[in-house]
């Protein structure tokens, strides 16, 4: 790191050789800054693009299953259609028997009726008459008891009807079901490999991105060591530094960026600032051709620029 003057510095900022680095130096900043932004971005769409092929992936595996548990629901709702339809027959089997005996003891009751309205009619004795109306209840009652099974009966088969008819239309459901789920889960798993391979485009797109924002961080790199080498400066990464020829302590920095929020100072491209060996760029002052002792001023300077800072223009430190 040489030993410079101010008027040194500023003439060498103000010559050709440094303009024209300068320049280099900031299309390479623009280069690098162009080669991030473009790295961050096809990073997220790539990222991204795992991720909506890895849901997407999942969720043909979930509808793919979801169709398997329609078709086994199906299966199942058929057995019991089937059962349901087997217990109808023989439900209608056990109507018509239980018909057949009612329609008998319907024939058996008239018959008793007839015999008691004959009993009647000829005055039969008391006792016999009794005899023939107590048959007349008995057989009464026997033909209410079974025509109240046989409409019990009835309403069965008609119940294991309706469930039958209930259960082959939720079969009908759930087979359609089924194949609507196969068919989205195969419409699934093909987007989910169209955007896997979209996501190796993007990845093999970031990996190209990335070689080239690492060439551009290394010619930044590269046109700092030319500064060093060129210009006998010690290169940060935001400022160029020489040893103050005039004190050793201190050093002329040349900035080389725009920042005013991050230093004590508005910081300007190319303004030349003074700092200490001890608290760097952590503290700028405006460079000054004299540098007064400190009991000539130091501490009101240092004042002023650290706590008048916020809400005040900074001075200007920029080369006239």
């Amino acid at each position: 790191m040489m030993q410079k003057r101010l008027s040194e510095v500023r003439s060498l900022i103000a010559s050709e050789d440094f303009q024209q680095w300068w320049q280099q130096w900031l299309n390479g900043r623009n280069a690098l800054a162009e080669a991030e932004a473009k790295y961050d971005e096809l990073l997220a769409q790539s990222t991204l693009m795992e991720f909506r092929a890895e849901l997407t992936q999942k969720n043909a595996i979930d509808m793919l299953y979801r169709a398997g548990e329609a078709e086994d629901a199906a299966a199942t709702m058929l057995v019991e259609a089937d059962e349901l339809e087997n217990r109808s027959f023989r439900g209608v089997s056990d109507f018509e028997e239980q018909r057949y005996k009612v329609s008998e003891l319907w024939y058996r009751l008239g018959a008793v009726e007839k015999e008691r309205d004959e009993a009647i009619e000829d005055k039969w004795p008391t006792e016999p008459l009794q005899d023939i109306e107590r048959a007349h209840r008995m057989a009464a009652n026997e033909y209410e008891r079974e025509m109240a099974r046989k409409a019990r009966l009835w309403d069965e088969v008609e119940r294991l009807w309706a469930k039958s008819a209930e259960v082959s239309l939720l079969v009908a459901e759930k087979r359609t079901q089924s194949r609507k789920g196969r068919k989205e889960a195969e419409s699934l798993f093909g987007l989910a490999a169209d955007r896997k391979r979209r996501s190796k485009d993007l990845r093999a797109e970031v990996e190209r991105v990335g070689k080239a924002l690492e060439d551009a961080r290394t010619a930044q790199a590269t046109w700092l060591h030319v500064a060093k080498e060129r210009f006998g400066c010690m290169p940060g990464s935001d400022f160029l530094y020489f040893r103050q020829k005039d004190d050793h302590k201190l050093a002329h920095v040349i900035s080389l960026v725009d920042d005013a929020e991050n230093y004590n100072l508005e910081v300007r491209p190319l303004a030349v600032y003074m700092v200490d060996r001890q608290r760097g760029v952590s503290f700028l002052e405006p460079a000054r051709a004299h540098v007064p002792p400190p009991e000539e001023g130091d501490q009101r300077f240092e004042e002023y620029f650290l706590k008048g800072r916020k809400g005040h223009s900074a001075p200007d430190a920029t080369v006239h």
